[in-house]
């Protein structure tokens, strides 16, 4: 007769457990269906009684809720363990190093490619500004900002098509598809992958985890540090953060092309190998006294917006060392 009491218990507390990626003895014992249910909530936490015919007819969203709460509070680790918990990523198997030590350039070791992919909070201006984070893209990062190699396509054609994780009904389907040409034009010409197709599905696949962890740590208020750092806890190892509220994750490719996000000190270790034969990352060429911006190219080298002021169609330095006539304002990411 006991058992029989104390069987639905556990097997209670052990689907909370389970669902959200918490070990039974971090939530309260013994659990009983007329004890307090702690939630958590700002800073600090509040108990709230929770009658048994009550949970009897909890839904399973509000079971899994319940469960956020409860490891949280035994804990204590605040809002940004319960939006983990809830995208149950508690117990992360990547060991990320501090990414607030991390200079201004990305090292590859013995990796043929490595850059960062960017993501966005959604909630910077402009094309920065909307409902959910969504992903801005993959950048290789040649030349100044980091040691990676620049390997061409095997098609370098431009996309043709918007794919899954670029659709965006604020900016049209027109507009999006320009943003992925400017992403594949920019930094597509030297990811090593077969065409814009395998570059953008990829990109797709590798934003998926980090997007979600994003939409719990946004719901749950976290600011842009606090976001980077649940990334980190959740094994999204994060590289900086930008300005517009970004957050850049780090990530190599190896001999197939196939970017993985990894660690910055563990690029040999997932995507070490000599791969294909690179070419020359693009160099920038003197600039013409009369220089100026053209669609879809490079225009004059640059370290700084000051560098493009003046110069024809030229409104800012992009992120690839070179003048653009893009407004930042004009992407969305």
């Amino acid at each position: 007769r006991r058992s029989h009491q104390v069987k639905p218990k556990f097997l209670l507390k052990a689907l909370l457990a389970h669902g959200l990626g918490c070990q039974l003895d971090q939530l309260p014992w013994p659990l009983d269906y007329s004890a307090m249910t702690p939630l958590t909530s700002g800073r600090g936490t509040f108990r709230s009684w929770v009658r048994p015919a009550a949970i009897a007819a909890t839904t399973t969203a509000v079971v899994a809720g319940a469960a956020v709460a409860l490891c949280s509070w035994r804990s204590g680790d605040g809002r940004g363990a319960a939006a983990r918990r809830f995208l149950g990523e508690a117990q992360a198997q990547a060991s990320c190093s501090a990414w607030q030590s991390h200079g201004k350039s990305i090292d590859c070791g013995s990796a043929n490619l490595c850059g960062v992919l960017t993501v966005e909070t959604g909630q910077g201006s402009g094309y920065y500004h909307h409902a959910t984070p969504a992903v801005h893209g993959l950048w290789p990062e040649t030349g100044s900002y980091g040691t990676s190699k620049c390997v061409p396509p095997q098609n370098s054609a431009s996309p043709t098509t918007v794919y899954s994780c670029y659709k965006d009904e604020s900016g049209g389907e027109s507009h999006q598809l320009d943003f992925e040409t400017h992403e594949w034009t920019k930094h597509g010409i030297c990811s090593g992958v077969k065409d814009a197709t395998d570059f953008f599905d990829q990109i797709c696949s590798l934003s998926e985890g980090p997007l979600k962890v994003m939409t719990a740590a946004r719901a749950a208020g976290l600011d842009l540090v606090d976001t980077a750092d649940q990334l980190q806890r959740s094994g999204y190892c994060v590289f900086s953060t930008m300005n517009q509220f970004q957050v850049s994750l780090s990530a190599c490719a190896g001999l197939d092309g196939k970017w993985k996000l990894a660690d910055v000190n563990d690029f040999s270790h997932v995507c070490g190998g000599s791969g294909p034969s690179p070419v020359p990352a693009p160099t920038p060429t003197p600039t013409p006294s009369t220089g100026k911006c053209v669609k879809s190219q490079h225009g004059p080298p640059c370290t700084s917006d000051q560098d493009c002021a003046g110069l024809e169609n030229c409104v800012r330095c992009a992120h690839s060392g070179f003048c653009t006539d893009v407004p930042a304002s004009w992407l969305r990411g």
